[in-house]
């Protein structure tokens, strides 16, 4: 199974991205993920997203390259008072976070409601 990646903006006023994500996530599939970090979030050619939420109840797989994506993302994010926000991870996925130790790193929740509340007050922080 390729790797699926839906963007949405659920709040058009606010500046939270949502990632929904599918599939298998590695060395060959990662650059779609790094664009749409980049597209989001670039203040100078990106939408400015702040929050991206990056759902994860589809995902069967992640390798070490969407793992690093993901910190990468984070990492541009909270310089500028922003957060990469994970929620609903498939089992298969949740393991290798809890392996890794990015259980500790990211914020993850188990709903995507619960993560999107959480966006807003990252935005209105």
């Amino acid at each position: 199974m390729n790797f699926t990646l839906e963007v949405t903006q659920p709040f058009p006023d606010q500046p939270i991205a949502v990632f929904e994500t599918g599939g298998r996530l590695d060395a060959s599939t990662v650059f779609e993920l790094e664009r749409a970090f980049g597209a989001a979030h670039s203040p100078k050619t990106g939408l400015g997203m702040r929050v991206i939420v990056v759902t994860m109840d589809g995902l069967r797989y992640i390798s070490s390259s969407g793992l690093r994506a993901l910190l990468a993302a984070r990492t541009a994010l909270r310089k500028t008072g922003g957060d990469v926000l994970l929620c609903t991870l498939s089992p298969a996925v949740r393991d290798i976070f809890d392996m890794v130790g990015f259980d500790t790193i990211f914020k993850i929740y188990p709903t995507r409601e619960e993560a999107l509340g959480i966006a807003k007050l990252v935005v209105t922080s």
